[in-house]
């Protein structure tokens, strides 16, 4: 074997050596690229579980009770308190679609944003506070919520929308096409259209 062959051997080796490397480098961003999306979508449910565990607290408890049940009268308290509580939803929700069209989140936690958001808007204290408080958003994304808004109905107020004062698992009754309905002490509510 001549110096000249060694010399075309080693380039051969060098370049498949290259190759290995290149495909090995492109695996790694792969990785990282997914452990980055597993994080984001990670935040935002931390982000998302913060502000439950925060709208779980007394007083504001309270405040969500009462705005659920379909209640129209508030104080100027609970105005403010509904009025940052919008706020951060919908602040977590225009995060969330940002990130999902620069494709760092799932479809799945997108939904899920969209629809905890849009459940909350079917309240017309809610979608009362939406257009006091409108022109405090982009532009873009204040048309995604008009849009959220226009395609469900507002909810219709149920007395007093079953919250009941304790909770047993055998309060929730096994209706056909759910696993579970709402949990309710009142009979007439355990009937209604609400399970």
């Amino acid at each position: 074997m001549s110096l000249s062959d060694l010399a075309s051997l080693g380039s051969f080796v060098s370049g498949v050596a290259v190759l290995i490397s290149l495909v090995y480098l492109a695996l790694q961003v792969r990785q990282a690229e997914r452990n980055q999306r597993a994080l984001i979508n990670e935040a935002v449910i931390t982000r998302v579980s913060g502000m439950l565990l925060g709208f779980a607290q007394q007083p504001f408890v309270a405040t969500l009770a009462k705005q659920q049940s379909g209640a129209t009268e508030f104080s100027a308290e609970e105005i403010v308190q509904m009025n940052w509580a919008m706020r951060m939803r919908l602040l977590s929700l225009q995060d969330s679609i940002l990130q999902h069209k620069n494709g760092l989140i799932d479809a799945i936690t997108l939904e899920n944003s969209i629809r905890a958001v849009r459940n909350t808007m079917l309240q017309p204290v809610e979608r009362a506070l939406w257009l006091r408080n409108r022109s405090t958003y982009a532009s873009e994304f204040a048309t995604f919520v008009d849009k959220m808004i226009s395609e469900a109905p507002p909810a219709k107020s149920v007395a007093p929308r079953c919250f009941p004062r304790s909770f047993s698992v055998s309060d929730m009754p096994i209706r056909a096409g759910r696993e579970y309905c709402a949990p309710c002490s009142s009979v007439s509510c355990l009937q209604s259209a609400l399970c």
